[in-house]
């Protein structure tokens, strides 16, 4: 079959990363990039043999292209992906779908309308180590989830968007609560304050209460470590998820799996067995998150089916984080 032939239209650091993983994809061919840096961009477009241009309806004028990512600050979302979707060509827009819910209607709209794949660059929804988790919490393994606790905290980003921390950070573990529940939560509660920045909030602590159980989301860009966790607590199971060396360690009771029903001795024979817990390291296949969302992407447009995480999922985290 022919390569889609695809373009990338930001190229900062998320950008840079959308060009990478494309150029090494066998049925891709990378045939531009747009950026307003044009010495960045022309370096760039040297670097990986495609065409560099400042001005993205330049580019689709003097270009056939398929498909585009679009990776621009998200107060141009909503301007910038109107424009593509209108030339008809599918896209991949960086989370978060746009700054309101009236501009992220509108992008779904037009997608619509215009009969091209929309879909949102929720990036944690591709690691493999959430993959799996949503294996086995679908097969039970973990009995009912009480909880999900979620921390992504570290200091501040080398280049600060035009969004707070909830927009910018906390949407990803909107996304994964909503995505492990498979349901959108009934209460939202949240404090966010700014510490370091005066501009916008810099951290937050969310609490969304689902039908079947709670995530609790901790997020800022004031603690001096990067931590990227997810603490997943059910009746039968307990496992903490390590997104960045996408490592799960999983840990079981066998007597509790058997149920509080189950005839003992005395109170100490019930206590002792309690205690024995088994400690499992979960088999992850480890695989760049990026790299699998840039697949699906290709793959829903060749297989011309609806991409994993859609607009309508884009906009449900948005509703969300914009709650409180």
């Amino acid at each position: 079959m022919d390569k889609l032939k695809v373009a990338v239209i930001g190229t900062g650091n998320m950008g840079r990363n959308h060009m990478r993983n494309y150029f090494e994809m066998p049925r891709v061919n990378l045939v531009a990039i747009c950026d307003v840096n044009r010495k960045a961009g022309e370096q760039l477009a040297l670097k990986y043999g495609c065409l560099f241009y400042e001005d993205y309806h330049k580019m689709f004028n003097e270009q056939q292209i398929d498909a585009v990512s679009i990776a621009v600050p998200t107060f141009l979302h909503h301007q910038v992906a109107s424009d593509v979707l209108m030339k008809k060509v599918h896209v991949l827009l960086e989370k978060p779908i746009a700054v309101n819910l009236e501009e992220a209607r509108d992008i779904i709209t037009k997608a619509k309308e215009q009969g091209v794949k929309l879909m949102i660059g929720h990036i944690e929804r591709f690691n493999p180590a959430v993959q799996r988790v949503k294996e086995l919490i679908d097969t039970g393994r973990f009995g009912k989830i009480i909880s999900l606790n979620i921390k992504r905290v570290g200091g501040l980003p080398p280049q600060l968007k035009q969004a707070n921390v909830v927009i910018d950070l906390a949407i990803h573990d909107i996304d994964i609560s909503n995505y492990l529940f498979g349901d959108l939560p009934e209460k939202i509660y949240g404090y966010k304050s700014k510490n370091l920045l005066q501009e916008q909030e810099d951290s937050a602590n969310i609490l969304l209460q689902y039908k079947r159980g709670c995530s609790f989301i901790e997020v800022n860009w004031v603690t001096p470590v990067k931590i990227r966790n997810m603490d997943i607590t059910g009746t039968k199971a307990f496992a903490r998820l390590d997104f960045i060396h996408q490592k799960i360690t999983l840990y079981e009771n066998c007597y509790l799996n058997e149920g509080l029903d189950s005839s003992y001795k005395d109170f100490g024979e019930f206590v002792s067995k309690f205690s024995l817990t088994d400690k499992i390291e979960i088999g992850v296949n480890a695989k760049e998150p990026l790299q699998c969302e840039l697949e699906e992407f290709i793959n829903c447009i060749v297989e011309d089916r609806e991409p994993i995480v859609s607009g309508e999922d884009g906009y449900k985290a948005l509703e969300v984080a914009l709650k409180f």
